[in-house]
């Protein structure tokens, strides 16, 4: 006779219960979430009804034509516990916290993004030592929640509905870069293109100065000759590579709107604003009412009119 114990009948499967204490850690996590501009109204109701229909892993990415996108967090815990930058896995949702990719929900008070290289295409740090210098930094600081893309999006080899995911993330995460506290160490200088982006997106879209340190140094520079010069001739003439036709045209455009809005000297909050629409709404017409002013932004054609002007920039891929 066996002597082992039997799980009751009404106990779930492992995978199901990791599911459900998700669902439910995240959505009680909502109503602590920093709000640092009091104008945003941060409504959970629909995005608390979204995850709750969704029973299972499977079932949230059945969700993936619906407008509500939902970003995986990494938890301090489990970031700052690791050897290695953990990849993305269904077998380890205890590490995560499921955000609402929408305005209020990420604060630089609550979380930061991680910039980094890849160091190689199978693992973008696999001895672990840009992850050591990233927990020393962030161990004396007070913050809830981590975003690293090979941590937090579904890696290759994706099953199709991980890759259609995993696609719509990369069309939010300028509102990841945008809203999180900002935390980079890179290797020698290299052109690549994504890390331009990201710094950009963050550098362009703050208030203050980022501090100069020497692994940044280049990519403000060249930041600061795209507003010149341009984004593809400053790309073209440092050699800037992307491993995917579709990610350079895609980061291409995103850099000419902010070096455009740069250029037309709008305040950091309208240039917030035109972007968080952008990120948000990826509508194909959208008008912003800035002061006296108004712009109307079309993304997909590459036009952004103001006050009856005309600017362009290159259109969005669809």
């Amino acid at each position: 006779m066996s002597t082992s114990l039997q799980a009751p009948s009404c106990a779930l499967p492992p995978h199901l219960a990791s599911w459900r204490s998700l669902v439910s850690r995240s959505i009680a996590a909502w109503d602590n979430l920093a709000t640092t501009d009091q104008t945003i109204y941060k409504s959970t109701y629909l995005p608390k009804c979204v995850l709750e229909e969704c029973h299972s892993l499977d079932d949230f990415f059945k969700q993936n034509g619906k407008p509500q996108v939902f970003w995986f967090f990494q938890q301090r815990s489990a970031f700052m516990s690791q050897e290695r930058m953990k990849k993305w896995s269904r077998n380890e949702l205890d590490d995560y916290i499921l955000l609402p990719a929408s305005p209020g929900f990420v604060s630089r008070r609550d979380c930061f993004f991680v910039s980094h290289f890849w160091q190689t295409q199978e693992d973008p740090d696999p001895d672990g030592e840009y992850l050591r210098l990233h927990q020393a930094e962030l161990e004396p600081q007070a913050w809830s929640y981590i975003w690293v893309d090979w941590t937090c999006m579904p890696q290759s080899p994706r099953l199709p509905r991980e890759q259609v995911y995993f696609r719509r993330c990369l069309g939010t995460m300028s509102g990841i870069i945008r809203n999180c506290g900002f935390i980079y160490f890179y290797p020698p200088f290299k052109p690549r293109l994504w890390i331009l982006y990201e710094i950009t997106e963050f550098a362009l879209t703050s208030s203050g100065e980022i501090a100069i340190t020497p692994d940044i140094k280049l990519f403000l520079q060249h930041m600061d000759e795209m507003v010149t010069i341009g984004v593809q001739p400053t790309l073209a003439k440092h050699g800037y590579c992307c491993s995917f036709d579709h990610d350079r045209q895609y980061l291409t455009s995103w850099l000419e709107l902010l070096v455009l809005l740069r250029r037309l000297d709008f305040d950091v909050d309208r240039v917030r604003r035109i972007m968080d629409t952008v990120t948000w709404l990826k509508s194909s017409h959208v008008f912003n009412y800035l002061g006296a002013s108004v712009a109307e932004l079309n993304m997909f054609e590459g036009t952004l009119v103001l006050d009856g002007e005309r600017h362009t920039f290159t259109p969005f891929p669809q």
